[in-house]
């Protein structure tokens, strides 16, 4: 069976967000264009995974809206892809409806887990607010360059650096790192990386977090700094000098 990739509708602005909708169901995808016109958002919609990764590749979303029942595979696999190509919030739109179904979409990195068939007037209201929380917490950060323990690090570019060495952080991993040096040596929690990293309130089962902490500690395991676990509380930086200064 063949699956076309509809047109966008309106064409995506440089002022307005874009809203990416995977889901195979003719329906559902018209629920879905009323849906998101109405939150003030453009959109593209794709009926397959395949078409997903395509268009992932070359476009930039603030919303996914992602089906669990593709013809080509099952939703969950394309949620590595999304956070690595576009760092955005992921609503998982499914018929399955089991907790534990529920607790493995949020536990993969899903923002939130919606079960078919949806109230039209609720799914905008989250829509709304997750384009506003992800629009505040993508800002670039305006606190300028922080040196510490013989390191440099630019918000901005997402440049960590020591002499000989640096690396390109992915948007999510450089919020990360810039909250964890503003707070070097204090514990914290997953409540609060969460709301300031993903812009949402963490709840068990959620290991979003977690799994940016293993990301970010494999790209900085030859700088002088360590990410500590606090075991059932958070975690904290702790570097080789007690201060960062803003430069």
């Amino acid at each position: 069976m063949s699956v076309r990739m509809h047109q966008v509708r309106p064409l995506p602005s440089a002022k307005r967000a874009t809203v990416l909708c995977i889901d195979d169901d003719p329906i559902v995808q018209l629920m879905l264009e009323d849906i998101i016109a109405g939150a003030g958002a453009d959109f593209v919609i794709v009926g397959s995974a395949r078409e997903a990764e395509d268009v992932l590749a070359d476009t930039h979303f603030d919303l996914v809206l992602l089906d669990r029942c593709l013809p080509d595979s099952d939703g969950l696999l394309l949620l590595r892809t999304i956070k690595s190509e576009n760092d955005c919030p992921v609503i998982i739109l499914s018929t399955l409806d089991k907790s534990r179904d529920k607790l493995l979409g949020i536990g993969l990195g899903a923002t939130e887990y919606v079960t078919k068939p949806f109230n039209p007037l609720e799914l905008s209201s989250r829509i709304r607010q997750l384009l506003h929380s992800h629009s505040d917490t993508a800002k670039p950060a305006a606190n300028g360059v922080l040196e510490i323990a013989g390191m440099t690090f630019d918000p901005r570019s997402r440049r960590l650096e020591t002499p000989g060495q640096y690396v390109i952080l992915a948007p999510a991993e450089a919020r990360l790192l810039h909250a964890l040096l503003l707070n070097e040596g204090q514990l914290q929690t997953r409540d609060q990386m969460t709301q300031s990293i993903c812009g949402r309130e963490w709840s068990p089962g959620d290991r979003s977090i977690d799994v940016l902490i293993n990301r970010l500690r494999g790209h900085i395991r030859s700088f002088p700094v360590d990410i500590v676990t606090v075991h059932r509380a958070g975690y904290l930086l702790v570097c080789e000098t007690e201060n960062a200064v803003r430069t």
